[in-house]
């Protein structure tokens, strides 16, 4: 079992007049963005729990995808579809929950939307997909996992406000960097995060995210593969993956 500690002054809801409003719908600064590698990210929220999304099996795809083991304990494993390179659990350290739809509880609210893994629903590349919106500290975050359609406008309506998009961008098994580029416009999130590209240790025939960031010319450079979540400059964003792949000159 994994235990954590919260700190001393969380209460789990706060008074609001006179009623109680859960915490994840309050702003809170404390939450911290990981890019790990590929679609796999965590979420270390304020509480002290753990949040990973889409966690890769290493050294798959026949030599095609040689990003080491990611091992970690986490609290949450968030799951968008049943693909060794978003779904593998043998590296979680412990027995985490495991979200495959949707999860509440006072601090966190994790819902699903549905989208096809590619633009023939789902016939291609092996069904749907459950991007997941997470709701905790105030922040409004969305990973797209595998989407490989265009939304339409009343999917994007249904999303709501979102503080940071996780979108693919290397096309081929998902949206390209051209599309991808759109429907991060249409969105609208205040922060977009690129990820699922070629990168040296990806030789998967997806592109690197140079389609992509070709449309957004003012796009933010990190050096670390995390960050506090307030932190992040505001527009397109470029994270460096926990491997230091990511780090591109303006294209």
């Amino acid at each position: 079992m994994f235990w954590y500690f919260r700190r001393k002054n969380d209460t789990r809801y706060r008074l609001k007049g006179s009623g109680l409003i859960p915490i994840f719908l309050q702003y809170r600064n404390n939450m911290k963005l990981s890019f790990i590698a590929h679609a796999t990210f965590a979420i270390d929220l304020d509480d002290g729990r753990r949040i990973v999304i889409d966690p890769y099996e290493s050294m798959t795809f026949k030599g095609r995808f040689n990003y080491p083991p990611f091992c970690t304990c986490a609290d949450f494993v968030l799951i968008t579809h049943e693909h060794i390179d978003h779904n593998y659990l043998g590296d979680i350290h412990n027995i985490p929950v495991v979200v495959r739809h949707d999860w509440c509880d006072s601090s966190l609210k994790v819902t699903s939307h549905f989208v096809w893994h590619d633009k023939f629903e789902g016939t291609k590349f092996g069904g749907g997909v459950w991007m997941k919106l997470i709701e905790a500290d105030g922040m409004r975050i969305l990973h797209m996992g595998d989407c490989g359609e265009i939304l339409t406008d009343e999917q994007i309506a249904a999303l709501g406000r979102i503080d940071i998009l996780l979108i693919p961008v290397g096309g081929f098994y998902t949206i390209d960097g051209h599309e991808a580029a759109d429907l991060a416009l249409r969105i609208g999130a205040r922060v977009t995060i690129p990820c699922h590209y070629q990168t040296p240790l990806c030789s998967l025939p997806i592109t690197g995210p140079e389609a992509f960031l070709s449309h957004f010319p003012n796009y933010h450079v990190l050096s670390t593969h995390e960050i506090d979540a307030s932190s992040l400059p505001t527009g397109i964003v470029m994270m460096k993956d926990l491997y230091k792949n990511g780090q591109h000159e303006r294209v």
